[in-house]
């Protein structure tokens, strides 16, 4: 009988732990980890593409509350909680997608008037609980584009990846294994799209127009501002070191204490650098902080 109460107070103990978790949102640093090895679907390339180097750039076009948000997990009941990025996403794309066209051979140089502009409109991953563990699976749908500098468009395309795999109720890992699989799938897809490389192969890229040089503007009289620069510098001094989040955050909170708008805030925090990266602690601390969303994009824009 005692084993029996004792047996029942740990569970007990365990589902009330579960349900003051569960709702919380899961932050994830989101390393690159695929589980497949990229050689096996390495796209075949046509003899000539990996002598054309190609500049990539990345749109974030998801439609998301908020673009930290990646994905969702569900608890033991109904209640659910969000999977959210401690970082930029366009950076991590451009990054890691650069990084796999190089795997298979691809050149890629920022100065190439050929560009290759993804556009991620799915990203997501997915965590379904169960009695014995967790099922994560991801989406991830990369619309391209290949143009160059001077707008003119050569091809476009879609590319979808997926990945899915078993293991332990909110584990980050788990989350950056599927998310990297289905993102490593989509871009091989794309780079393998047979009107990609027919294009990559027969554009005649051509260099941006040039800018003709404007005659020399009349000074024009001051315009009022609602809120003088000088306020916002009187407040606190533009940095000429890099930062640490938390320090920025001190930066933030004494211009909100001022009741600074926030197009002034985020005007202040992009013309700051920070030292190193978000960490969890400092995601959370800016949110209990009660930052805006714009002013807290800025930030993690500006971060190394």
């Amino acid at each position: 009988m005692r084993t029996t109460r004792v047996i029942g107070a740990i569970a007990i103990a365990l589902l009330t732990a579960f349900s003051a978790r569960a709702g919380e949102d899961l932050v994830i640093p989101l390393k690159f980890i695929p589980t497949v090895n990229p050689a096996k679907i390495a796209p075949p390339l046509r003899e000539g593409i990996s002598s054309r180097p190609v500049a990539v750039a990345i749109e974030d076009a998801r439609q998301v509350p908020s673009k930290d948000i990646i994905g969702e997990g569900t608890g033991m009941g109904d209640d659910t909680f969000r999977i959210r990025f401690a970082g930029f996403l366009p950076t991590y794309l451009k990054n890691t997608i650069q990084d796999r066209l190089g795997t298979w051979g691809v050149q890629t140089d920022e100065k190439s008037n050929l560009v290759l502009t993804v556009k991620v409109t799915r990203f997501h991953v997915s965590e379904r609980h169960a009695f014995y563990g967790s099922v994560f699976s991801a989406e991830v749908q990369l619309p391209w584009t290949l143009t160059d500098r001077a707008g003119q468009v050569f091809g476009s395309g879609t590319a979808l990846g997926t990945g899915k795999t078993k293991g332990r109720w909110r584990n980050p890992v788990n989350c950056e294994e599927v998310l990297a699989d289905a993102l490593q799938q989509a871009t091989a897809a794309a780079v393998g799209d047979a009107k990609l490389q027919e294009a990559w192969l027969t554009a005649v890229p051509e260099r941006a127009p040039a800018v003709a040089a404007a005659a020399p503007a009349r000074p024009k009289a001051p315009v009022a501002m609602s809120v003088p620069p000088s306020r916002v510098h009187s407040e606190v001094a533009p940095a000429t070191l890099p930062k640490t989040p938390g320090q920025l955050l001190v930066d933030v909170t004494r211009l909100r204490r001022q009741q600074m708008g926030t197009e002034v805030i985020v005007d202040y925090v992009s013309r700051q650098t920070l030292a190193s990266a978000f960490s969890a602690n400092d995601l959370v601390a800016w949110k209990k902080a009660g930052v805006p969303e714009p002013v807290m994009q800025a930030a993690l824009q500006r971060a190394p």
